[in-house]
């Protein structure tokens, strides 16, 4: 009822003002009709209390006006102060409880304004300490942030490639095919690549891509991550280096040591205890073991510098196979193994191969057959021939391969993780030195096994062809000599 009361209080005094505005000049003039200076008087007088009540009834109003005003150039802290008992005050009263929450909405927007802002400074700080290049795209794949470090490979600032297409702005290839956006960032992406950036700089790069799925509010579509590799390859030349100066340091003295052990072991056989003489001999096959693992990693060295070289001539292979089995032969008798190389009952054709190189591969594969087998086992090489190839299989009774392992046997530095293996050292080097030699000689190499039941371990290497095989072997030796790996 008080509500209705207020809304009806300005209707009541407009009423009033106009009653008394109207009535008053009729009743004088009715009363006072001879005297028309008292009608003049009070029409003058009806005039003035009309504009003063007008003012006193519209001054509400004029508040509001100002005060709207003031609220429009975004003074929120600005209040009504009307106090009519109307209409006009309930109206100032709603813009003061307007004004109010207008000013608490503002206060609320600038806290989260601030906490965005370090919310994005924090952001800006942990892009700019990640090593890694980082780049985020929109779904048109327009580049939307890049930070220090994709700045740095890139050759380019933020400012230079906001909201351009990054098919523009760097160019990725593998190899001599050019990798295209539309393709990285529909998959999970990961691949090394060179990346061709401001003013033609290159770098090569891993790119790790990645579609972002729920990008749809940040209008992100997909996040390249950039990891510079010339650093790694970098460190990695330098341990290639120093794998190579140690070895060849190693290499010189080793051999002599083999050497001088070789001459007294033949000079004084008969001469010394038969104690003496196993503990000298033990000594050369450690000596022998080490030489080969020198070499070994010198031909790794090699192998990833892409200089390994072969030198290619027709030989007779039966001598090579028959020398490296006979210099492992006090290994195997150590162990109680039974080592043979069974005798081709057919003459042998020669090949065109490399026989130092060839030497390496039936070590390697002999050397890892001894190993691996127990004591009191056998180890047996025997070749195969046919018109176009001669197979050699190096067979033991050792301690086998799981199948899960076979496909990675020849990897760089890989190492059955069996219980039997672990027993055994090695480097891991051996299996993937044979694999390149024998690569390098047009051969293949492959291995059967199963765990527990030995393994066999077999190559080919081409027969040598009068015609075929010297034109082959021209041809090798200029790539060779135009690539500088014949400088060896």
């Amino acid at each position: 009822m008080q509500e209705t009361a207020h809304k009806k209080t300005l209707h009541l005094k407009i009423i009033l003002l106009v009653f008394f505005a109207v009535m008053l000049p009729l009743v004088v003039g009715f009363f006072f009709i001879s005297s028309p200076v008292i009608i003049i008087a009070a029409g003058i007088i009806t005039l003035v209390l009309a504009v003063t009540a007008s003012f006193w009834i519209l001054k509400p109003l004029n508040i509001l006006i100002t005060g709207t005003e003031i609220l429009n150039k975004g003074n929120f802290n600005h209040r009504f102060d009307i106090r009519s008992g109307d209409e006009l005050e309930e109206v100032g009263n709603s813009f003061n409880l307007m004004a109010d929450k207008l000013t608490q909405t503002f206060q609320s927007l600038e806290k989260d304004k601030d906490l965005i802002s370090v919310e994005k400074n924090e952001l800006g700080v942990v892009l700019s300490s990640v090593i890694d290049g980082i780049i985020a795209l929109d779904f048109n794949r327009n580049i939307i942030l890049l930070n220090k470090a994709a700045q740095d490979l890139t050759g380019f600032t933020q400012e230079e490639v906001f909201g351009k297409p990054i098919d523009q702005i760097i160019h990725l290839f593998s190899d001599q095919e050019e990798v295209f956006s539309k393709y990285y960032c529909q998959t999970n992406f990961n691949q090394p690549l060179k990346l061709v950036g401001k003013n033609g700089s290159q770098v090569k790069i891993n790119l790790f891509s990645s579609s972002v799925s729920a990008g749809i509010q940040t209008r992100l579509g997909c996040i390249l991550i950039l990891h510079d590799l010339s650093r790694e390859e970098e460190l990695e030349q330098m341990k290639f280096d120093f794998v190579s100066m140690a070895s060849h340091e190693l290499k010189t003295p080793l051999t002599s040591i083999i050497g001088y052990i070789s001459v007294f072991l033949g000079d004084y056989k008969n001469k010394i205890p038969k104690e003496d003489f196993d503990l000298l001999n033990r000594s050369l096959i450690s000596a022998q073991q080490l030489l080969r693992l020198v070499q070994n990693l010198l031909s790794v060295n090699k192998i990833e510098k892409e200089q390994l070289a072969v030198s290619l001539e027709p030989l007779d292979y039966y001598l090579v196979l028959s020398k490296s089995v006979e210099d492992l032969r006090s290994q195997a008798n150590l162990k109680n193994i039974v080592l043979t190389l069974f005798p081709q009952k057919e003459p042998v054709p020669k090949v065109l191969a490399d026989p130092l190189r060839l030497g390496e591969v039936v070590t390697n594969l002999v050397a890892n057959a001894i190993n691996y087998t127990p004591a009191g086992g056998k180890v047996d090489i025997f070749t195969q021939v046919s018109p176009d190839k001669i197979t050699t299989t190096v067979s033991d009774t050792g301690v086998g391969i799981p199948k899960e392992a076979i496909p990675h046997l020849f990897n760089k530095f890989f190492r059955v993780s069996n219980q039997l293996q672990k027993a055994n050292k090695g480097t891991g080097l051996g299996l993937y030195i044979a694999k390149s030699i024998i690569e390098k000689l047009h051969g293949k190499i492959w291995v059967e096994s199963e765990e527990g039941g030995g393994s066999k371990f077999s190559f080919t290497i081409p027969v040598f062809n009068q015609t075929k095989n010297v034109l082959d072997s021209d041809k090798y030796a200029l790539e060779a000599v135009q690539s500088g790996r014949l400088n060896y």
